[in-house]
């Protein structure tokens, strides 16, 4: 039954899987020339990070997956080897998950940072760089030659004869006060808009940035910070959880690893957890593993690969020689076959020996499957994140630009908003709607910045069960953040502004424009022949014995016999065709 399902939902999205099948291919074709030129570096933006952060300090090209066996080996007395082919597979899809993963991670981090960079309205502080000074000239402009001062007098015309009817005729003195006193108030808010939109709307923007920044600098201490201190935290911590951690993982089969003592020349690796059967001792052990190198716990070494290890291979471009040489002095565990122009060669500050020998396995023959497995599950997790990271960072340069397009709107709220009723249901949606894009920054850092203090929270909490289950409750939980972030949002802007997210994307004039189509058709219809019943004639004058209609339609009594045509006679009281 399961594989039935399986099956029909891959015929239902047959063309989702081509084109998911030919980008793999490409990846996998064009992986190694694309990565070893660092497309992302000739293709992406502009560093919006400050320099000496963690995103930053190696090339994305660097993190690839290295890889030390044969998939084919011939001999004259051996034959041919062809053992190697199914990991060489196995180590080649791994590869191209890991590359998408990597690549996305980091165009995301790209993303977040370019859109809580990103002030379309105000620009770089300096006059004239933002949006915001075209958009007023072109208001002007409107306002000047196009939907200006005539229309609003004749705005204020009609309002003032709908105000005579109201009172003079309809005596309602206290409904028409109101509503004219809410008019003039929507009319001062609009000309204010109108005619001076730096002083109405910029330091409104500006606000809404420190509030975006104050949310984002909220460090795991409760402090705040600086705008490039709270994103440089922000995307280091996005950076470490998306790629330095899974890159460690598949690169040296684990953030740490221990072998039991005393150390032979094959080393045996032993489980990480516990570190002692003293809880209290186990917990001062943890953290000092985790910010440290090298531990020695209860009958084993524990290593720390990311901060050992990682430094020294992500330095030298992928496929290197120098890259090849940490790989030799790891497998070996001797610090002697280091490359020369690795500086801890000379200090001594990189000791290798039999305890490290176990980080080498996972770029064998032997570790690609479980690289393969690992590389499924960390694409799965990471697109969590990164839907749920992406369409937060888009939301907030999509409301930039939605607020940009509602701004020039405001000439026609100023001449509309005037008339009570329905040009007050307008300007009051109009006004909403550039509120919530206003203030949608604000409420997206916020999101963001409580997600990040939970995933961090989460982190720490399963610190002690293992890097796999920490990353897959980071991953649904982001995951869940995704699903639900609709209503999420909506509730933030609902009680903030009045209205949900989604709304002011919505145009209320498409419904009276539906309402119109239809009641056009409906005028068009009523003098259609074909669709139109026989009028039938009235009762007034109706000659005694007549035959009475008894339903607006006449059927009749047999079939193929013609219905009769009725006609009125000179002077005869009733309906006319």
């Amino acid at each position: 039954y399961t594989l039935r399902r399986l099956a029909a939902w891959a015929r239902r999205h047959r063309r989702v899987l081509l084109v998911a099948a030919l980008v793999l291919v490409l990846l996998l074709v064009a992986a190694p020339v694309a990565f070893g030129s660092d497309v992302y570096g000739n293709v992406g933006p502009a560093p919006q990070l400050p320099a000496g952060g963690l995103v930053e300090r190696y090339p994305l090209s660097n993190y690839e997956l290295d890889e030390y066996f044969n998939g084919v080996e011939a001999s004259l007395t051996g034959g041919i080897d062809v053992s190697g082919v199914p990991p060489l597979i196995a180590y080649m899809l791994a590869q191209v998950l890991w590359l998408y993963t990597a690549f996305m991670s980091r165009l995301l981090i790209t993303l977040f940072s370019f859109a809580f960079s990103l002030d379309l309205i105000n620009g770089n502080g300096n006059p004239g760089s933002g949006a915001l000074t075209p958009v007023s000239q072109a208001i002007h402009s409107i306002y000047a030659n196009t939907f200006g001062a005539p229309w609003l007098v004749v705005a204020i015309l009609l309002t003032g004869c709908w105000a005579m009817w109201k009172t003079l005729v309809q005596r309602r003195y206290t409904e028409t006060a109101g509503k004219l006193g809410l008019s003039l108030v929507y009319l001062v808010l609009a000309l204010g808009i109108v005619t001076q939109p730096q002083v109405t709307i910029g330091p409104a923007s500006q606000l809404t940035n420190q509030i975006s920044t104050a949310f984002l600098s909220i460090t795991s201490k409760g402090t705040l910070g600086g705008e490039q201190e709270a994103k440089q935290a922000a995307s280091g911590q996005l950076f470490e959880l998306l790629i330095a951690q899974p890159w460690t993982v598949l690169e040296f089969g684990g953030i740490e690893h221990c072998v039991a003592t005393p150390v032979a020349s094959k080393p045996k690796s032993v489980a990480v957890r516990p570190l002692a059967s003293n809880p209290d001792m186990d917990a001062k052990l943890a953290a000092q593993l985790e910010t440290g190198t090298e531990v020695g716990a209860e009958h084993k070494i524990c290593v720390n690969a990311l901060h050992k290890y990682a430094p020294h291979f992500l330095a030298y471009t992928f496929q290197s020689s120098e890259r090849n040489a940490e790989h030799t002095a790891l497998e070996h565990g001797k610090s002697s076959d280091l490359p020369n122009n690795d500086p801890a060669k000379a200090s001594g500050s990189y000791p290798l020996g039999p305890v490290d020998k176990p980080a080498a396995d996972a770029m064998g023959k032997g570790g690609q499957y479980q690289r393969l497995l690992l590389a499924f599950v960390i694409v799965l997790g990471a697109d969590g994140v990164l839907l749920l990271l992406g369409a937060l960072c888009l939301g907030v340069i999509v409301s930039q630009i939605l607020f940009l397009l509602l701004l020039s709107f405001a000439p026609v709220a100023l001449v509309v908003g005037v008339f009570p009723g329905r040009g007050h249901e307008f300007f009051k949606g109009w006004l909403t709607r550039l509120a919530s894009f206003l203030l949608r920054k604000a409420v997206y850092s916020l999101i963001l910045a409580i997600v990040l203090a939970i995933c961090r929270a989460l982190a720490e909490a399963t610190s002690n069960l293992g890097w796999l289950l920490s990353f897959v409750l980071q991953a649904a939980f982001l995951w869940a953040a995704f699903l639900y972030r609709n209503k999420l949002t909506g509730d933030l802007l609902a009680a903030t502004t009045g209205t949900r997210a989604g709304d002011g994307d919505r145009l209320g004039l498409l419904p009276v424009l539906y309402a119109a189509t239809r009641f056009a058709g409906m005028a068009a219809g009523r003098h259609s022949p074909a669709t139109t019943p026989p009028i039938q004639p009235g009762r007034t004058g109706k000659k005694p014995g007549a035959p009475q209609p008894t339903s607006k339609t006449n059927t009749p009594a047999k079939t193929g016999a013609k219905t009769p045509v009725e006609t009125t006679a000179p002077g005869q009281a009733g309906g006319s065709s």
